[in-house]
């Protein structure tokens, strides 16, 4: 694969690169179920879906702020609700990336590769995710869809991404852990890549990705290895 051949590499950031497991750890410190960190991601998502759906857009912290309240409201946290909700927050922007990353993406850059990020969170907590794990310096762009029409995955948002790195879509792989992003990219023209940390079933109502993977290491070394033929 010669370098005009390449696709650019977008990454998205909550669970492809970072490790959201120690929120867990975040919601324990308040005296709740750890699982229930997954049930606010879940939540701060479905919000940002559903503001999608008209067209409209709101930061992810200001989403996130909400959704903390209304779970507060339900599940009491052990301190006051405003400072759990700052404590949540503070969790998030301080989250690691997967082990694999590291590795995989200096071995991507090293290839040539055009690498960036898009993801639907703060470019403040992805720029400060990627200096932590070392791999900031890879990275083309860090994109938010905070500056874009809506979230992933309406079509809108990435037509707006790819905007910003320069090529159409097709010249593109998003990947992602989520489905519902590699669906909407899928849909919006791109080739899509799933990371499959967990050896999870592939939804039937989603169009199947082009590559599945356990990792970025693996990315890399499939992509390096030319072994998928993504060629533009």
């Amino acid at each position: 694969m010669t370098a005009d051949q390449r696709p650019v590499l977008v990454f998205d950031i909550n669970e492809t690169l970072s490790d959201t497991g120690p929120l867990h750890g975040v919601f324990e410190e308040l005296g709740l179920p750890g699982p229930l960190a997954q049930t606010w991601l879940s939540g701060v998502l479905r919000e940002g879906f559903a503001l999608a759906v008209h067209g409209e857009s709101q930061p992810f912290a200001v989403l996130g702020e909400a959704v903390a309240r209304f779970l507060f409201a339900v599940h009491a946290p052990d301190r006051e609700v405003e400072e759990a909700v700052r404590h949540v927050r503070e969790g998030m922007q301080r989250l690691p990336v997967h082990p694999d990353v590291a590795p995989g993406i200096a071995t991507l850059a090293e290839a040539g590769f055009r690498i960036v990020a898009f993801t639907n969170g703060s470019e403040a907590t992805a720029e400060g995710l990627l200096e932590r794990g070392g791999v900031r310096q890879h990275f083309e762009h860090v994109l938010s869809a905070d500056d874009a029409p809506c979230w992933k995955p309406a079509p809108e948002a990435y037509a707006w991404a790819s905007g910003v790195w320069g090529l159409p879509l097709e010249r593109a792989l998003m990947i992602a852990a989520s489905p519902w992003d590699l669906h909407g990219a899928a849909r919006a023209g791109m080739r899509t890549a799933w990371t499959d940390r967990h050896g999870a079933p592939w939804p039937g109502y989603a169009r199947t990705p082009d590559l599945r993977v356990s990792g970025v290491r693996e990315l890399a070394a499939r992509l390096c290895g030319d072994a998928v033929g993504l060629r533009a």
